[in-house]
């Protein structure tokens, strides 16, 4: 967690603004010996690939298809 003082808040307050809703990290703010906190009011969301559905592409053995050469590709056998 970042600490900063109200004066580098005030001259980069867009930034960190921007900082802490891309990251979801807060950032604490020293005033007159106290800490104010600067935080999103919700969690930051996870990456659209992390919410796809895991799917099993591949129909038989996956070991199989490193042995398999390009010349000796049937479509149809290879796919079954």
């Amino acid at each position: 967690m970042k600490k900063l003082t109200l004066t580098t808040l005030r001259q980069q307050i867009f930034q960190i603004a921007d900082e802490v809703l891309i990251t979801g990290v807060p950032v604490s703010i020293e005033r007159n010996g106290k800490t104010l906190l600067l935080s999103p009011a919700t969690p930051a969301k996870q990456s659209k690939h992390l919410k796809l559905k895991r799917r099993k592409l591949i129909n038989g053995d996956a070991e199989a298809l490193v042995t398999e050469k390009v010349g000796e590709w049937r479509e149809p056998q290879n796919l079954a």
